[in-house]
């Protein structure tokens, strides 16, 4: 009997909605409310069938989707109404309904999260669909926690990090419950965080009495003392509380000093302070000794008042005097007070600390905060400067004299007959005519330098004749070479220390020692030099270098010592490793000087005896070279080392292999290439 009634209702149901059917196909509005559905103990499958003819849909039923159902309608429903309601049916079973092209399948509510849902929105609340809530204040996984039971079993919530949001895939009713959930935890109760900068407060003395106001109330406070600044985290309504309260510490005059230590990596405490005196406009002169040799001293130097004047002193930390330092040239004294001291301002004392290396300030954090990031700007790491200069000068003398005397009655030389050669050497060596003079023999005070000759006639007449060639080559290179830190002024002297007489002074006494003043100076070598890197690897070099050595021959009414000079100053612009010339002098002297009897020098051949000719050449070419480079890193500054004590060796090797400059003359030293001088 139950199966007959159920046949019945079934067929009963099957002529309702075919009549129903026809209806619609006959009717000009086909969303009309006129279906009224009224199904008991009908198979899934043939409520499909009924469904898809009503509502135009293709449906595919999964090989699972089976059983009986029961739904009925009190009243008329339109096709998308019928849609809404099968969709219903389908949920109450167990089953569900996902978009596959321009069909529809139906497949057990466990699979459709798998198979998709209808990601977006406007789509029916029993619809599947797939959607993504992003956050603004809560974590994602916390939010997920919270909603993940409110979804239904085959449904899923998975949390995402980047962005911070949650995906949601459950039915279009159930997936708009949740998401409004997770709108509220996001909104009013989420936890976010504030930065408060403060201006006159100190941070560390506002966070800890927000601390101890807010206590647990939903709100953790930390402060950055670097930045004077409070952080708060928690709840939006902690997170304005605590905005209020250190905004009402925050106020004029109410700021507690604070203490900052400022350790220092490479630039000096004590320069650092200079800069710092400058630019709060403490002081019109400069104190330090580096700062003050590199203002007013140099050409175009700046205005002692003028802060990046200081900057050029920065890292230096040397001082010392230059012993006679050239016009123009830097001089670094040291005296013992120019050692710079601490300065106070209304708002900061700056004090250095040398034996730390360190500025130390106090004051108010905002007016340490603004010079902070100046102190970090200015402790940077300077480059260093290798420069080698090169004095390259040869020199050539030649002279030769030739006399020819006569004498004749009284003025007859017939005493002495013969010719000898004397040279005087630099070697120590005595000459023939000084042994001849230890020997006590008359005829050496006749025996001069070169050839002397005595030629005599009988007894009336004689010819002395005296000649003398001399020629001196000499080829000096010298080669100093100096390291020195950028815009730092750098000196080497390598030389003697000489002494000079400056005065003299007799007693009464004709028996007593003269009191005698003297003045000690360098002659040699020296490079002093100011470098300074500028854009593009170029270097500004001031340069002042000189060469003096003690002149050999005497020069007639002097009365003491006579010395050599060169020197050149001037300030070139040069590349990194690049050789520039600084300036050089060629010169070429010819005197030619004659003695003759009048009338009887100028006839030929014979005019030879009544004759004396004297002729010299001295020829000099000096140039001076300076070739610098950068050392911007301890392997730069190790390289060069290593090259110079190689250069060192070799040096010491080729002097053990001795030969005789007699016999085997030395080759030029100067190569073809300039570079070849370094």
């Amino acid at each position: 009997m139950k199966i007959r009634t159920a046949l019945a209702t079934l067929a009963l149901a099957g002529t309702m909605l075919d009549s129903v059917a026809m209806a619609q196909d006959t009717a000009s509005a086909p969303a009309a409310a006129d279906v009224v559905v009224n199904m008991r103990g009908v198979e899934i499958a043939d409520v499909a069938d009924q469904i898809s003819r009503i509502t135009g849909r293709t449906l595919i039923l999964d090989p699972a989707v089976k059983g009986v159902v029961t739904v009925t309608s009190a009243t008329p429903l339109s096709p998308a109404g019928v849609w809404e309601l099968f969709q219903s049916v389908l949920r109450a079973n167990g089953f569900a309904a996902v978009r596959s092209g321009r069909a529809w399948r139906i497949v057990p509510a466990a699979n459709a999260v798998r198979d998709g849902g209808v990601p977006g929105r406007g789509v029916g609340g029993q619809q599947l669909v797939t959607r993504m809530v992003r956050l603004q204040n809560v974590p994602a996984a916390d939010v997920a926690r919270v909603v993940r039971p409110l979804v239904a079993t085959f449904g899923s919530v998975e949390p995402l990090t980047s962005p911070n949001a949650v995906v949601i895939t459950d039915y279009a009713d159930n997936v708009a419950r949740v998401e409004g959930i997770a709108r509220q935890l996001d909104g009013g109760s989420g936890a976010t965080f504030a930065t408060i900068a403060l201006k006159n407060g100190d941070a560390a003395a506002v966070a800890e009495s927000l601390t101890a106001v807010l206590g647990d109330g939903g709100a953790k406070v930390a402060a950055d003392i670097r930045s004077n600044t409070i952080i708060v985290r928690g709840t939006p309504a902690a997170v304005a509380e605590a905005r209020k309260i250190a905004l009402s510490l925050d106020a004029p005059g109410g700021a507690a000093p604070i203490t900052r230590m400022f350790r220092l990596n490479y630039a000096d405490a004590e320069a650092v302070t200079e800069v710092l005196r400058g630019i709060l406009g403490q002081g019109e002169s400069v104190d330090n000794p580096i700062a003050r040799s590199l203002s007013g001293k140099l050409p175009g130097a700046l205005s002692r008042n003028n802060a990046a004047q200081a900057l050029s002193s920065l890292t230096s930390g040397a001082s010392g005097t230059v012993p006679g330092a050239a016009p123009g040239m830097p001089a670094m004294e040291n005296n013992a007070q120019a050692t710079p001291q601490g300065f106070a301002t209304p708002e900061l004392t700056v004090q250095p600390a040398p034996e730390l290396n360190a500025v130390v300030v106090r004051g108010k954090p905002q007016a340490i905060a603004s010079i902070e990031q100046l102190i970090t700007d200015l402790d940077v790491r300077r480059p260093q400067v290798l420069i080698e200069a090169a004095i390259a000068e040869i020199t050539g003398d030649d002279a030769e004299a030739l006399a020819v005397q006569l004498g004749t009655s009284g003025a007859v030389l017939d005493q002495v007959k013969g010719a000898g050669t004397s040279f005087s050497t630099q070697t120590g060596m005595p000459s023939l005519g000084t042994i001849l003079g230890a020997l006590g023999v008359p005829a050496a005070a006749l025996l001069g330098e070169g050839f002397t000759g005595n030629l005599a006639i009988g007894d009336d007449f004689s010819i002395l004749v005296q000649a003398l060639g001399v020629s001196s080559k000499a080829n000096l290179l010298s080669t100093p070479q100096i390291t020195t830190l950028d815009n730092v002024v750098g000196e080497i002297v390598v030389g003697q220390n000489v002494p000079f007489v400056t005065g003299s002074i007799l007693t009464n006494t004709g028996s007593a020692t003269p009191y005698t003043t003297i003045e000690r100076k360098d002659v040699g070598i020296t490079l002093r030099i100011l470098p300074r890197v500028n854009a593009g690897d170029t270097i500004r070099l001031q340069v002042n270098q000189e060469a003096s050595s003690i002149a050999t021959a005497n020069v007639t009414g002097a009365s003491d010592l006579i010395t050599n000079r060169r020197a050149i100053n001037t300030t070139v612009l040069a590349d990194n490793g690049e050789t520039i010339v600084l300036g050089g002098l060629i010169s070429d002297d010819y005197m030619d000087v004659r003695r003759q009897v009048p009338i009887l020098g100028d006839i030929p051949i014979v005019g030879e005896l009544f004759k004396s000719r004297r002729e010299a050449r001295q020829k000099r070419t000096l140039f001076i070279f300076l070739k610098p480079t950068i050392l911007r890193d301890g392997r730069d500054a190790a390289a060069a080392a290593k090259d110079r004590y190689a250069r060192l060796r070799s040096d010491e090797i080729a002097n053990n292999k001795r030969k005789s400059l007699l016999l085997t003359p030395p080759t030029p030293r100067l190569t073809v290439e300039i570079d070849g001088i370094y």
